[in-house]
């Protein structure tokens, strides 16, 4: 059996069964040409099936604690636009999968160790194998800090209710601007949070938190919008 000791190692667990590791990274193109020789070899789309429930449910449940304010539109979109194919593609690469990953020879011979779908899947199918030997809490300790930056940059990118363009809007008939400054963070940098504050030019300010700079922005300029009598 191959050593994955590196992979243990970026992933941050230690596999009680390494043959649950080893199922998790056999492709069904190696499976099938080598089903005769071994007839317990089997392919990871069964593993891939639970790694991709896991992933779906961890995903969610952060989303949901950590953004208490987000309508479930936008955290269908996010959590949709942190598990995509390109998104677990990375992260795979990311873990050094693919070079653990085992390959039939002609998929071996197309790329396979290169295709975006087939290193998601892959990613799900550790993340299955994590799930199957070490439960629910070994899974999520591990996904955790490889998906959250994922989610806070995502996050950003969602399209959102644009409270600063609006509250610029709104200043900009007075010929009034506001101001913009981070005035503090705290935790750890995979769960930290940010305290904007903004400053407008008849000295009202308000303060607002967030999971990246951008969003403590937004919330502080939401809450100047209120104060302001607008509907959000």
């Amino acid at each position: 059996m191959s050593d994955f000791a590196e992979l243990e190692e970026l992933l941050g667990y230690t596999f009680s069964d390494r043959a649950v590791l080893v199922n998790a990274l056999t492709h069904t193109s190696f499976a099938n040409e080598h089903f005769k020789k071994d007839s317990h070899l089997k392919s990871n789309e069964r593993i891939e099936f639970v790694g991709d429930a896991v992933l779906g449910l961890i995903t969610a449940e952060y989303i949901y604690k950590n953004y208490p304010t987000m309508p479930e539109g936008r955290m269908s979109k996010l959590r949709a636009s942190v598990v995509c194919e390109a998104s677990l593609a990375k992260l795979a690469v990311q873990l050094k999968l693919d070079k653990h990953i085992k390959l039939g020879v002609g998929e071996e011979q197309s790329g396979g160790r290169e295709k975006a779908s087939l290193l998601a899947d892959l990613f799900e199918s550790v993340l299955g194998a994590v799930f199957i030997d070490g439960g629910f809490n070994a899974v999520k300790k591990v996904l955790t800090p490889l998906v959250v930056p994922e989610i806070i940059e995502k996050a950003d990118n969602i399209v959102l209710s644009d409270y600063k363009s609006r509250l610029q809007e709104l200043l900009g008939k007075k010929h009034v601007q506001a101001g913009y400054e981070i005035i503090g963070s705290e935790g750890p940098d995979h769960n930290r949070v940010f305290t904007a504050k903004v400053t407008v030019g008849n000295g009202m300010s308000a303060e607002g938190c967030g999971r990246s700079k951008k969003e403590a922005e937004q919330a502080a300029a939401k809450t100047v919008l209120k104060m302001l009598g607008e509907q959000m």
